[in-house]
């Protein structure tokens, strides 16, 4: 495992800027939703192929914008299941020349519902040919995209626009929406329920509010696969992640952008199958937005006095053997010692000295980021999964040797969880000292 001494570096050039800025900067925030419900039938993504036949709830680009005076970053939450690598960083290339907005200043994050389409080639499929069927053989519609990738340009022109005095206010709770699904089912592993695995439960909660007390808008962090639809329905939706976001909304007046975790392992409890009509969705009114609101009120102390850091860390991993790799993802790819490599960007933004936030573009398993928490010397750790694109699965060295579907759709070895493990400790680590 090596961590690229350049990312270190830039780290804490980072930390320096703003910790030498002003000490009492006026804080700004805003939050804005664009709706990226397609108007024609698309291929949805995360089952076998399939195209969709209506709407049964919309989707959107959730936007907030946070600026302590110095440097503003933007995250977006978006009611997408996947975006590529590529896609990602052509995105950043547009953004920055219409806005002057650096790659480092946003974070695109998907919700991983799996009854919206993927946007971007689908670059790592074509390594994984027949293994797992036709299930990246959908079709692409490029102007869908094109069109998803503008308006969110629009969208965070908006956020940039809409910038007011704000306070901010952080809090940490627990949900039970979620449950392993890594079952033990006639001796073999499949998806389905593992009451008895581990799952993280934590509900992490940025909440945005004016002077007054009245919201610009909320961050909810939670892991859960966007699977409470499965692969025989054809409706577009945001699944749950989509519906506690409306639900919470429609309570609190205000954008809340629902920001997936280490839900690599995790399955929604429960899930209904096909019938999009079952009642049991109403389920996670209870079970997660309830929750958001009940956190959100006990957030009783906010502060105007923010100070914010971005930094990037390159965590090196071996690559799957005869997997190949693909010119299009070039840069997530080098030869260390004769060994291929994977290199999984990992980025942070830490907020105060209390808080940070940790993000990479994995189906990261909860072991993981439950064992980065434990060893985080921050009061508050947050991962923040499948942002920035994906490089599929990162499941546990357990997980290779029990087998199932996960582990084979990974670019990775059993060495990633050890390796990945360490870099982004260390990474926190580092950030803690500053």
């Amino acid at each position: 495992m090596r961590i690229c001494v350049p990312a270190i570096l830039f780290v804490a050039l980072a930390a320096t800027l703003i910790l030498s800025g002003p000490a009492h900067a006026e804080f700004r925030a805003s939050s804005v939703k664009v709706d990226i419900t397609p108007e024609t039938p698309q291929w949805l993504h995360g089952y076998a192929p399939r195209q969709s036949t209506g709407v049964h709830d919309k989707l959107y680009h959730r936007i907030a914008a946070i600026d302590d005076g110095k440097s503003t970053f933007y995250l977006v939450a978006s009611d997408i299941c996947t975006i590529s690598l590529k896609y990602y960083d052509d995105f950043c290339e547009t953004l920055e020349a219409e806005t002057g907005i650096k790659p480092e200043q946003i974070w695109w994050s998907t919700t991983h519902t799996h009854s919206a389409p993927h946007v971007g080639p689908q670059d790592l499929s074509t390594l994984f040919g027949s293994t797992l069927g036709d299930r990246f053989s959908i079709k692409h519609d490029t102007d869908y995209w094109a069109w998803v990738a503008n308006v969110l340009v629009e969208g965070v022109k908006e956020a940039q626009s809409k910038l007011e005095p704000a306070r901010l206010g952080i809090g940490i709770g627990e949900a039970h929406a979620n449950i392993n699904r890594r079952e033990l089912r006639d001796g073999r592993i499949v998806l389905g329920e593992n009451p008895d695995g581990p799952a993280d439960k934590q509900l992490g909660l940025i909440r945005l509010e004016r002077p007054d007390g009245t919201p610009i808008g909320l961050i909810a962090n939670y892991a859960i696969h966007g699977t409470c639809l499965h692969g025989g329905n054809t409706q577009i939706s945001g699944d749950a992640p989509g519906w506690t976001s409306a639900y919470v909304e429609e309570k609190l007046g205000a954008p809340v952008l629902f920001v997936n975790g280490a839900e690599g392992n995790v399955a929604p409890f429960p899930t209904v199958g096909n019938d999009i009509t079952d009642p049991r969705i109403k389920s996670f009114e209870k079970t997660l937005g309830d929750p958001i609101l009940a956190l959100n009120e006990s957030i009783t102390e906010t502060t105007a006095d923010v100070s914010l850091a971005t930094g990037k860390a390159v965590i090196e991993t071996p690559r799957k053997e005869g997997l190949g790799w693909v010119d299009t993802l070039s840069e997530y790819s080098t030869v260390v010692d004769g060994v291929n490599q994977v290199r999984v960007p990992t980025y942070s933004l830490t907020i105060n000295e209390d808080t940070v936030i940790w993000a990479a573009p994995l189906e990261l398993f909860s072991e993981i980021a439950l064992n980065v928490r434990a060893a985080s010397p921050f009061k508050n750790t947050l991962y923040f999964g499948l942002t920035n694109g994906s490089l599929l699965y990162l499941p546990t060295k357990a997980a290779f040797a029990e087998g199932g579907y996960e582990p084979n759709v990974t670019v990775m070895t059993d060495q990633a969880e050890a390796d990945f493990t360490e870099g982004v400790i260390s990474h926190i680590k580092g950030l803690g000292e500053k």
